[in-house]
């Protein structure tokens, strides 16, 4: 999956944060209402082209049984578990970069249930988005201090067991300031630095445009490296992590992502970031697989080959006047 490779049909399988299909907030407003987890799965499976579901551990995984007997009902997979290591109260100023270690140890414990919790699901991921690691003020951290503490709490972590892939996922900002993994080149450097084969980055489509990265360098950064990558799905205006419906806003990023994706043989899962605030969450969520399965129609039918040559040669013009034929039409 991780190989270069040339040519063919690029499938990808469709989940949906489950999160999103219960009541959502922001600093203002409540949108929807409460769903329990078994709610939430069977909202998913509403949504024509999904295929499976992101699930959060523990809040939503506190019965197995239940949640694997709904699955089941409803046919559907699971992507990965994403570890919350930022909702408790003690890991308000961070958990895993934070200098008291009983925090971190707390983390690293969240961390190895949400492995256990993913066997058990039948994937082979676990995805972390450490958003209260990081600082609002300037002299309000040591650095060096903060990113030698995320190395030891994410290598405890992922060393717990080996069939199961940890993904660092970084965000700018939000909850904190300034977040410690705050872009792709960094998470790279965490997971060089980690040092453990079963480590992986998540790439969210709205974090990599809001802090200024081109999703398709971004995947292709991790692909160089040899860094198995797991894809979020979303858009924004480039100046806050909105998490709209997929190229609305940046469509040609977008549709150039899944030119990258099948260049690598990428056949993993793409999973659904996208937050229904005002819209509805079924009609939301079916506008957001329609529009990423016309991204790869696309993709499939161009000549990948005539497109690549031409951008060798530094045939921009010609280069954009190919898509505009190929994609505007």
């Amino acid at each position: 999956m991780w190989l270069f490779g040339k040519g063919g049909t690029m499938k990808i399988k469709h989940s949906i944060i489950t999160g999103f299909m219960g009541k959502l907030r922001d600093r203002f407003s409540e949108y929807h209402v409460d769903r329990t987890p078994v709610e939430k799965i069977a909202a998913v499976a509403q949504v024509k082209g999904a295929n499976g579901v992101e699930i959060v551990f523990p809040y939503e995984l506190k019965d197995l049984t239940v949640i694997k007997e709904a699955l089941k009902k409803y046919d559907l997979g699971v992507a990965a578990v994403n570890v919350n290591i930022k909702a408790e109260s003690e890991f308000v100023c961070g958990s895993s970069s934070v200098s008291t270690k009983q925090l971190r140890d707390k983390a690293v414990q969240f961390i190895q249930g949400s492995m256990d919790a993913a066997a058990e699901l039948g994937t082979d991921k676990v995805t972390c988005c450490p958003l209260s690691d990081g600082y609002d003020y300037l002299f309000q951290v040591d650095y060096q201090e903060a990113w030698r503490n995320m190395i030891s709490t994410f290598k405890q972590a992922a060393g717990y067991r080996k069939d199961i892939r940890l993904f660092l996922e970084y965000k700018m900002s939000e909850t904190r300031v300034q977040c410690f993994l705050d872009s792709a080149a960094k998470t790279i450097c965490m997971i060089h630095d980690i040092d453990e084969p079963n480590l992986g980055i998540t790439i969210d489509v709205g974090h990599a445009l809001w802090v200024g990265e081109t999703p398709a360098e971004s995947v292709c950064l991790a692909q160089t490296k040899g860094i198995p990558y797991y894809i979020h799905i979303n858009d924004n205006n480039r100046k806050w992590d909105w998490d709209l419906i997929p190229a609305t806003r940046n469509l040609w990023d977008y549709l150039e992502m899944f030119v990258y994706l099948k260049k690598f043989n990428y056949e993993g899962w793409v999973t659904s970031d996208m937050s229904p605030m005002r819209l509805d969450p079924i009609n939301a969520f079916n506008r957001t697989i329609a529009t990423t399965e016309k991204m790869i129609e696309i993709v499939n039918r161009f000549d990948s080959d005539r497109l690549f040559t031409m951008m060798a040669e530094g045939k921009t013009v010609e280069t954009l006047q190919w898509l505009e034929d190929n994609v505007l039409k």
